[in-house]
């Protein structure tokens, strides 16, 4: 499992690839994960962002309280909480 304290990565950092969710037009989750990974798959690391009321992101949360790449990008609602 890859985590927040590994350096090594069984991809290179720059492949990432990235799922955005938006709710009511504001980017609110985030998941980024290994090349070829489902978003129906364990494999993501998901965050969720809270606003401001001037739009300004003033926080960052991770699904589970752990920024590892081992969540399902499908179940970022319903599946996990954050903080």
């Amino acid at each position: 499992m890859l985590n927040s304290h590994t350096v090594q990565y069984p991809f290179a950092k720059n492949d990432l690839i990235m799922e955005a969710v938006y709710v009511g037009g504001v980017l609110t989750y985030l998941g980024f994960a290994a090349p070829g990974t489902a978003t129906s798959t364990a494999g993501w690391q998901i965050c969720k962002f809270t606003y401001d009321g001037t739009g300004n992101i003033t926080k960052r949360q991770f699904a589970s309280g752990t920024n590892d790449y081992d969540k399902v990008m499908d179940d970022y609602l319903l599946g996990y909480s954050y903080s």
